[in-house]
């Protein structure tokens, strides 16, 4: 739960902590690790093919 709070205060600060804060931030938190995957593996593409 905390976690989630401090996921919602990330993503919205200033905005109250709420079941559906909570899950909107998830999804924001998902979507953002999924494309910093990407880029890394970009990233280390780029960086051993040239």
């Amino acid at each position: 739960m905390a976690r989630m709070a401090m996921l919602v205060r990330k993503w919205f600060p200033g905005q109250a902590v709420t079941e559906q804060s909570m899950a909107e931030a998830m999804v924001l938190e998902k979507d953002y690790w999924e494309k910093m995957a990407v880029a890394v593996t970009c990233g280390v593409t780029k960086a051993f093919n040239g």
